[in-house]
């Protein structure tokens, strides 16, 4: 029997994530020399590990890219983008993004990309951080004057009576001219240059399946999230998992500059990395 190497990818428990790796997980796509297992953790827990290189293969904000550069490439596969949207800041009562100075305003970790895009919008704003899926509720209760929404609760919010201050995405989106790359998957380079390129390889094997198959895939998946009864699996895996995700184009490249660049002018990254991009194999992985 050909011996296999484990390895650990890591992702967020959101519908677009589980979408990437749904064929992986269910032995549809195979992974030549490597016996993946999965997590699932939020993003300010993947955020952390990345800096201590916990993971082979993990999800991160795009925001921390610069302060794991030397441990981690970025996979070309993968890549959560906003064309004109993206996390989005939400309150109870009407509100202005000016009015927020001083205001208590949850965020789903620090640093991610969306503590990132309020800290440069409204950096007046007195940040709180909590998990991504207890804001909405704190908002609505009165525990926070405003939170900001990312995964499904991008869609879920208005069900909950809150309402969108601004889309904090689509400003970062209109400034610049460019589509926003939220969040990015990396791989850890001491895997070297043909053990990464097979894990680009497979997953971009393992979404390309998902997409051919949406029906199962958009069905195994819809367990994670606000769940089915949130409806918003459909419509979120389309915003977030779609022909970005499957091979990150030119101009989202070009966008993971300039934001790479305002996190280290904004002092939250070490310095500006090289866009260090992982291709997958120009063969496609065979079908376990």
């Amino acid at each position: 029997m050909r011996r296999t190497t484990p390895i650990t990818i890591a992702y967020t428990p959101d519908s677009d994530d589980a979408f990437y790796y749904d064929a992986l997980e269910h032995g549809l796509v195979s992974m030549p020399g490597y016996r993946p297992r999965f997590r699932r953790e939020p993003m300010a827990v993947l955020n952390r590990e990345a800096l201590t290189g916990t993971n082979e293969v993990t999800a991160i904000s795009s925001v921390v890219y610069p302060a794991i550069a030397g441990r981690y490439a970025i996979l070309s596969v993968g890549t959560s983008v906003g064309r004109g949207y993206g996390p989005v800041l939400v309150s109870r009562e009407p509100r202005t993004l000016s009015a927020l100075a001083g205001r208590r305003v949850g965020v789903p970790g620090v640093p991610t990309t969306g503590w990132f895009l309020l800290r440069t919008l409204c950096p007046g704003a007195v940040t709180v951080e909590m998990p991504f899926d207890e804001i909405a509720g704190a908002v609505a209760a009165g525990a926070l004057d405003a939170g900001v929404m990312i995964h499904e609760e991008l869609l879920y919010y208005p069900r909950m009576g809150l309402r969108r201050v601004t889309d904090l995405g689509a400003e970062w989106c209109r400034r610049h001219a460019l589509p926003l790359p939220v969040g990015l998957n990396v791989v850890r380079r001491d895997l070297g240059s043909a053990g990464m390129r097979t894990v680009c390889t497979a997953i971009s094997a393992s979404l390309h399946h998902a997409r051919l198959n949406p029906e199962p895939a958009l069905a195994r998946v819809s367990r994670f999230g606000r769940g089915a009864t949130g409806g918003c699996t459909e419509q979120f895996v389309q915003m977030f998992a779609n022909d970005d995700s499957q091979c990150m184009p030119a101009d989202v490249r070009a966008a993971l500059g300039v934001l790479l660049a305002q996190v280290v002018a904004l002092g939250a990254g070490p310095a500006v990395p090289p866009i260090d991009i992982i291709e997958p194999a120009p063969a496609t992985v065979a079908v376990a």
